[in-house]
């Protein structure tokens, strides 16, 4: 079925751009990149391009529908495909032609275009509704299903047990004299049977045993007189719910009287999972296909382990395998050279021969099956991600080493370990021999040791979605993500961001509350939190990004901003950590494991007025400024391997007190002062407001942004070198870094007005100028002495004042130098009930006095004629003088 002209127009240049074709002339796409081997053998049909796939059809096997590479393309159907008066069904027409490839001809009335509405999350969809038999329905969403906790349902109350559906031309009549009835889990499935030429039903579960249908059946059968009945083949999905009750229903079925058998996409305890839609569009429903589907339903109905191996020995001819029955693995040896012996001697035929001869021994009570290969790059460290089936239990995943899959004993050992029951009897010989079978068509998926951007990659994985290109990805049932050209997952499992996203839906009404509420302060932190979601993309361009520093006494509103904003990420009830109380390696990891996130500090100084607190060294930040963190681990090897987490985040820094740190330190920060001035009931109202917002209406901006990538990259790339021009020339400030990180403030607030809707334009211009203020203010500021080296000269010239108590300034040319002993100093100032700073801070700081400036720290000849260890500073006077004759 050809593809609908706008979805072909949308798909075609972005097939060519994503996979770089060399040869796009003629009825097919060649030459283009695979991204499972990277060799140029990828190709698609030019006119119909429904399927990707690699030439290197024994090496590499890639294949994959452009309806998985692109979902967002084929998964918005209402908006594409407009319901009018005239087209009430438009979007579940172009759904059931487009995406699931089926034929409309003689289905209308069949089907209706109806909306589901969640209340919960206060989102819609349109559906493709079915009626069924007994008054009922079933529907299918058919826009962004993946937003909801289900993507199908029926109808509340509804009965349909005993019944099944089929298709308007496939009555009654039609099903009595046909040959066989394929009968099918979903209504998808059995319209596929019926564009392929067969006649096929829906039972719409695999446990509803269908006895209204058969009976009405055999009263068809016996108002027409015919005297065969057709066969039925029961073809549900594959499973281990389809597998059982197919094996229940087609003995019920010869129990009452029918001639029935089963049929099956694939073999059972093979990986690939593909329902009778995808094969049907995949062109897979010729004649010798439905000979193997056949083929896999009747190896699925032996009755026992010895039955099943002689079937894939009689196609086969395989002397030792293994294979899968009833969840299960077994082990089957079938010696040729017996069986040619028995069949010489006794004059039976082969099959009879190998069926006495085979040997069949159950060597696990289980199956497993590795289902990709998982691997840390950064560590050096990979795994196999098995799932592992029982009869009836549960299914189990977890990751097994490279040494435990080559070990029997090492096997026997993981398995009873993440199992409850799991036990493997066989050797390692057996093992090898099935993983390297499995091992052919074994995917490759990236662990990620953090969540959010990984820049190698240019995705971003959030728990249970991730974004790349601007492209949306769910994650899938194998717990991963599929990007096409890559596969990623967490390596973690522990899931901190509950987002709901709707791609037809983002609205701000929060952002004038948030306005009333906290003024420029809350555009400005709003403004850099949304450039944290950019932080890699920034400082791999711009080599920097400066932290936020948000400051104020308590009650002020920091914290309900920033809970209000993370909940902007799907992330409720968290503010932040406080490194003071942090272990070392505590600190570092919630520093690396996140990606284009904020990371927020809370409460890292304890304040001047709390001797006894423990505080945080704030040098240690200075290296996330360029994205490092500065501390590395060990790797297990031979080697001298180390690894240094990067900092791949934007900090925040939430306190009551200023930082109080280095001039390196402090010319990073950008503060902002949270205070209670214009406090009014207006602000009150607007800020609980901003507290409550339910966190259904808010976490699906985080997808809305990041999806915005370009746009928002290119406004801040152009905006940054004007903004830091202004700065200079306009603004004044003199200090380079400051200028730095105050004009990324300008661009992010530039870039995100670009991409969140709602926000003025005259807010815009408002903070524009705030922001100038502050870095103004931090300019000036880095001007002027350090709080410890003003608080010294402070208590000099106290002591200077004081009579009674000697040369404080022990340098004989006083009128040019000041030289102090700083232990002295101290001591004297103890005794003259002087407050006066640690010595152990006044060291770290006095180098970088400005008002007296430092000379050296030496043995100094002082007015009492003894050699003492003194710090020597210019005296003021003797500046003035300088500056003066300059």
């Amino acid at each position: 079925m050809a593809m609908q002209k706008d979805i072909f127009d949308e798909l075609m240049p972005r097939l060519k751009s994503d996979f770089d074709f060399k040869s796009t002339s003629g009825k097919w796409l060649q030459k283009g990149k695979c991204p499972a081997c990277g060799k140029r053998e990828l190709f698609v049909n030019a006119t119909d391009p429904w399927l990707l796939k690699c030439g290197r059809e024994n090496a590499c096997r890639y294949e994959r529908s452009v309806r998985d590479e692109y979902p967002d393309i084929f998964d918005v159907w209402s908006k594409r495909y407009v319901q009018t008066e005239k087209d009430p069904h438009a979007a579940a027409d172009a759904y059931l032609t487009g995406a699931r490839r089926l034929n409309l001809s003689g289905m209308r009335g069949a089907y209706s275009q109806e909306t589901y509405y969640d209340g919960k999350r206060r989102i819609a969809s349109a559906t493709v509704r079915f009626k069924l038999p007994g008054g009922t329905w079933w529907e299918r969403l058919i826009d962004q299903p993946g937003r909801f906790d289900r993507k199908a349902m029926f109808e509340r109350g509804g009965e349909w047990g005993g019944q099944v559906w089929a298709a308007p031309d496939q009555g009654f009549e039609a099903q009595a004299r046909a040959k066989r009835i394929w009968i099918c889990e979903g209504i998808f499935d059995a319209w596929a049977w019926r564009d392929s030429g067969e006649v096929a039903v829906s039972a719409m579960s695999v446990n509803n045993w269908p006895e209204k249908w058969l009976t009405e059946l055999r009263r068809t059968l016996a108002a027409l007189d015919l005297k065969t009945a057709p066969e039925l083949i029961f073809a549900f999905d594959i499973g281990r719910a389809g597998t059982e009750y197919t094996r229940k229903f087609v003995a019920r079925a010869i129990e009452e009287g029918w001639k029935a058998t089963a049929a099956q996409p694939r073999a059972e305890g093979e990986a690939e999972k593909q329902d009778w839609n995808d094969l049907k569009s995949l062109g897979r429903m010729t004649p010798q296909d439905v000979e193997t589907y056949l083929w896999n339903g009747r190896v699925l109905l032996a009755k026992d382990a010895t039955e099943k191996g002689l079937l894939l020995w009689e196609k086969h001819k395989w002397t030792d395998f293994h294979f899968i029955h009833a969840s299960r693995t077994f082990w089957a040896h079938f010696d040729t050279a017996q069986i040619n012996e028995v069949v010489q001697k006794e004059g039976v035929t082969e099959k009879f021969a190998a069926k006495s001869c085979a040997t069949v021994t159950e060597i696990a009570n289980c199956a497993f099956r590795s289902l990709y290969w998982q691997r840390d790059e950064a560590v050096d460290e990979a795994y196999h991600f098995m799932r592992v089936d029982f009869p009836a239990l549960s299914p189990y995943k977890a990751t097994f080493t490279g040494a435990q899959i080559t070990s029997a004993s090492e096997f026997r050992k993981r398995l009873a370990s993440v199992t409850p029951i799991g036990m493997w009897s066989g050797s390692t010989r057996q093992l090898d021999r099935i993983f390297a079978k499995q091992a052919g068509s074994l995917k490759t998926v990236e662990a990620l040791d953090f969540v959010g951007y990984s820049r190698e990659h240019e995705a971003w994985v959030l728990d249970e979605i991730a974004v790349s290109g601007g492209k949306v990805i769910r994650i899938n049932d194998e717990d991963y993500f599929d990007l096409g050209k890559s596969a990623l997952k967490l390596r973690t499992r522990e899931r901190v961001f509950d987002i709901v996203y709707d791609a037809e839906r983002f609205e701000t009404p929060w952002l004038r509350p948030l306005w009333v509420a906290f003024r420029e302060n809350g555009v400005v932190t709003l403004a850099f939190w949304i450039m944290a979601f950019f932080a890699e993309q920034i400082r791999r361009e711009f080599k920097s990004l400066g932290f936020l520093e948000m400051t104020g006494i308590p009650g002020t509103g920091k914290s309900t901003i920033i809970e209000f904003l993370w909940k902007l990420c799907g992330r409720e009830n968290y503010e932040g950590f406080d490194p003071a109380k942090s272990t070392l390696a505590a600190y570092t990891r919630n520093l690396s494991r996140v990606g284009n996130l904020p990371v927020v500090f809370m409460e890292g100084d304890r304040g001047e007025d709390a001797p006894h607190a423990k505080k945080f060294d704030w040098d240690e930040i200075k290296p996330l400024f360029n994205g490092r963190i500065g501390r590395a681990r060990g790797v297990k090897s031979s080697g001298n391997e180390t690894y240094e987490p990067p900092f791949r985040g934007a900090l925040i820094i939430e306190q009551n007190y200023p930082v109080n740190a280095s001039p390196a330190v402090m010319e990073r920060l950008m503060p902002l002062n949270y205070t209670k001035d214009g406090w009014s009931d207006a602000t009150k109202k607007a800020a609980t407001a901003i507290e409550n917002w339910p966190i259904e209406e808010l976490s699906g901006a985080v997808i809305h942004l990041i999806r915005r990538e370009a746009d928002y990259l290119k406004t801040f790339r152009d905006g940054l070198r004007g903004w830091e021009d202004h700065l200079h020339k306009a603004a004044k400030v003199r200090n380079g870094r400051i200028r730095l990180t105050h004009a990324e403030l300008h661009a992010g607030l530039d870039a995100m007005a670009v991409i969140l809707p709602g926000l003025e334009s005259e807010i815009v211009a408002q903070v524009h100028a705030f922001i100038d203020r502050m870095a103004q203010t931090k300019d000036r500021s880095l001007e002027a002495d350090h709080p410890i080296v003003s608080d010294f000269w402070d208590a000099y010239d106290l002591m200077v004042m004081k009579d009674g108590l000697g040369d404080i300034n022990l340098h004989r040319n006083q009128t040019d130098l000041i030289a102090v002993n700083l232990l002295d100093f101290e001591s004297r100032c103890r005794r003259a009930a002087v407050s006066c700073p640690p010595v152990t801070d006044l060291k770290k700081h006095l180098k970088a006095s400005k008002s007296r400036p430092f000379v050296d720290a030496k043995p100094v000849n002082t007015t009492n004629d003894r050699v003492v260890y003194c710090w020597v500073f210019k005296n003021p006077d003797a500046v003035a003088r300088a500056k003066q004759g300059a």
